[in-house]
């Protein structure tokens, strides 16, 4: 599906974990004649399926998944490598005559395929400032350095030693992007692709509510044991995910399962509250459905269907 300008359309499905985007995009896909992409950046692990909230092969029914259980917990994976898969995947999507549907929670994924890299203005991890500044405890500002000059010795060139913080948030853009600050771009001012971009937003009580069910249904499906599976795997950033790093907790000892469990749902909660904090900062042109409920679906559906026939 080309629109005359030449670009590829595309519809984006965003939101909050737990919000409704796989149902959405299931039934977008259905009406459409579309094909899913994941825009999630701990579902492209293979084995991580209960704690990511991944869609079972029943849920996908005839309709082809991309993007979702394409590497080994240990593998790196950056936001370059995303977009630059996802090119191919739409290009063959649309070559085809479907409709390719990105659907996922991680807004720095679907900022990267719309616009490519913007390392100065790369998202934040935690968990990623987290490690390095635990490295830099346990072995020291030098040793601290001497990472940054292997992955990006233009940057280590720049920044001073002492100063651990730009060192540390140097690490953090090469780990995020794949590609080090010093080649930094401002990435594309207009979108490769001719989208339309959703994302929904629940009242947070609503929201909040599913986020706790949600936890409760990944421990009663066997949350425990995936993560024992893939227990050898702790020190991966894999294993930093929400649902995995909480567990582990529990398994070294350093908290009791029901006080894992209930920081499962804090973080959960925390980490949707981030999500709609980026999405809302992006500069793409972003339909907020706020306080959204299913009983919008239909009107999502006819504001698809404009974007389609334009």
């Amino acid at each position: 599906m080309v629109q005359a300008s030449g670009l590829k359309k595309i519809i984006i499905i965003g939101g909050p974990t737990a919000s409704g985007k796989t149902a959405l995009s299931l039934r977008c896909a259905e009406k459409f004649n579309g094909e899913i992409i994941g825009c999630d950046s701990m579902q492209i692990y293979r084995g991580l399926n209960i704690g990511t909230g991944k869609i079972s092969q029943e849920e996908r029914g005839d309709i082809p998944h991309f993007m979702i259980d394409i590497i080994p917990p240990n593998a790196e994976f950056s936001v370059n490598n995303y977009a630059n898969m996802c090119d191919d995947i739409i290009s063959d999507i649309s070559s085809r005559g479907k409709l390719p549907i990105v659907a996922g929670g991680t807004g720095l994924y679907a900022n990267g395929l719309l616009y490519g890299l913007d390392y100065a203005g790369a998202a934040k991890s935690e968990e990623i400032r987290n490690k390095y500044a635990k490295i830099l405890e346990d072995n020291g500002k030098e040793y601290l350095f001497e990472i940054l000059r292997d992955v990006d010795c233009e940057s280590s060139l720049k920044i001073n030693i002492n100063d651990t913080k730009r060192v540390i948030r140097a690490l953090e853009i090469y780990e995020l992007t794949g590609s080090p600050k010093s080649k930094a771009a401002s990435g594309s001012v207009n979108a490769r692709y001719d989208y339309l971009f959703i994302v929904l937003s629940p009242p947070r009580h609503v929201l909040y509510d599913n986020i706790d069910s949600r936890v409760d249904e990944m421990i009663a499906n066997g949350l425990l044991d995936e993560v024992k599976s893939l227990y050898s795997f702790k020190e991966c950033q894999s294993m930093q995910a929400i649902g995995y790093k909480e567990i582990i907790a529990y398994l070294d000892g350093r908290a009791t399962f029901e006080e894992a469990v209930e920081q499962i749902k804090i973080n959960s909660r925390h980490y949707a509250k981030r999500q709609l904090t980026y999405f809302k900062h992006m500069k793409a042109n972003i339909c907020f459905y706020d306080n959204y409920d299913k009983s919008m679906d239909d009107l999502i559906i006819e504001e698809c269907a404009k974007f389609l026939n334009n």
